[in-house]
């Protein structure tokens, strides 16, 4: 199955949803990878109905990170 890129266009990448995770809360998070590169983004894809959590709205960021490029099936560095 091919994710649709959330954003596209001139010099930009494309947003590719890895997975989707539910928190203890009731929201659900997801977990973006921006193509080409090895940053991931994890936002607040869904409140949760009982979510107490005033800083949990859809889209806000929870995360941003660079993964390691050893993931993924990415070509070992050349030394």
């Amino acid at each position: 199955m091919h994710n649709p890129p959330l954003a596209t266009g001139r010099g930009a990448g494309a947003m590719t949803l890895v997975t989707l995770q539910p928190m203890p809360c009731g929201c659900v998070a997801a977990i973006y990878r921006a193509r080409p590169t090895f940053v991931e983004l994890e936002l607040v894809e869904a409140k949760g109905p009982h979510c107490r959590f005033y800083g949990h709205r859809t889209g806000q960021v929870i995360s941003l990170g660079v993964l390691d490029m050893l993931e993924d099936g990415a070509p070992e560095p050349t030394v």
